[in-house]
């Protein structure tokens, strides 16, 4: 059973994706697709950067899992590329998107609706590389995230993972995005906690974001460390429409082989 946060998160997703409200609910059409079809793999973790190919050459095998990236943008461009591909998403709506663009182009794409904060429905082993795009800011504790992703990866698979820097957190988000002119201020003490914020009356959620998470970097870094990971590499990318860029990267992103 999801908890109430996440139902709420997942209501979210669900009506953003049904009115296509941002880049990430417009699932591609079959012109843009083919546009990619003999171009390199193009595919990112964060805002900004795309995922050097290099990593997908580490992998040992084509299985898999794209873990909180539905929409009908990743999926199909791996299924495209011959990957073995899963969509896990709790957004039906986002799933729903990736299973129109694989029958519209003849692809072989499986679509799970699951809760990342609980045991993903799949056996141990399952899959050689899993790819989750920034998605965990959207929930509150990472631990069964983490374990579970080095559960179901085969030994020497593949975590690719994107986050959000933390210290975006800091400033008010409706200041950062809605008001331009106005002068940055610190507001919120890290790690931001939208849910605890909220019930101490420090702020109201927007239903049209939802609840977030910053997580400290000991939360997603040694998260994985600590579940067995040992990381191999990793990168910083910016949002060019996002102001705080100018003084740092708000993205981060990392790869991770299961030992």
């Amino acid at each position: 059973m999801m908890t109430e946060y996440i139902v709420k998160n997942q209501e979210r997703w669900n009506r953003v994706s049904s009115r296509q409200g941002n880049a990430y609910t417009i699932p591609y059409s079959h012109e843009a697709l083919m546009a990619l079809k003999d171009k390199p793999m193009a595919v990112a973790l964060t805002v900004g950067a795309n995922v050097p190919l290099s990593w997908f050459e580490k992998a040992k095998g084509k299985k898999l899992l794209g873990l909180a990236c539905g929409g009908g943008q990743q999926g199909p461009v791996f299924a495209m590329n011959g990957y073995e591909t899963t969509i896990m998403d709790f957004s039906e709506s986002q799933l729903e998107k990736d299973r129109q663009v694989a029958d519209r182009e003849g692809l072989s794409l499986i679509t799970v609706q699951a809760d990342m904060t609980k045991t993903f429905p799949f056996a141990d082993q399952s899959f050689d590389i899993i790819f989750c795009p920034v998605s965990n800011v959207y929930i509150e504790n990472l631990d069964t995230m983490w374990r579970e992703a080095y559960r179901v990866l085969k030994k020497g698979g593949l975590l690719m993972v994107g986050y959000m820097n933390p210290w975006i957190y800091m400033y008010d988000g409706e200041d950062v995005w809605e008001h331009p002119e106005k002068e940055l201020s610190l507001a919120y003490p890290l790690p931001f906690n939208s849910r605890q914020l909220e019930a101490e009356g420090r702020i109201n959620i927007d239903p049209a974001y939802g609840y977030e998470f910053s997580h400290t970097l000991e939360e997603q870094i040694r998260g994985q460390l600590k579940q067995g990971f040992a990381m191999i590499d990793f990168y910083e990318s910016k949002d060019k429409n996002n102001r705080l860029s100018a003084f740092g990267s708000d993205y981060l992103a990392n790869l991770s082989i299961k030992l």
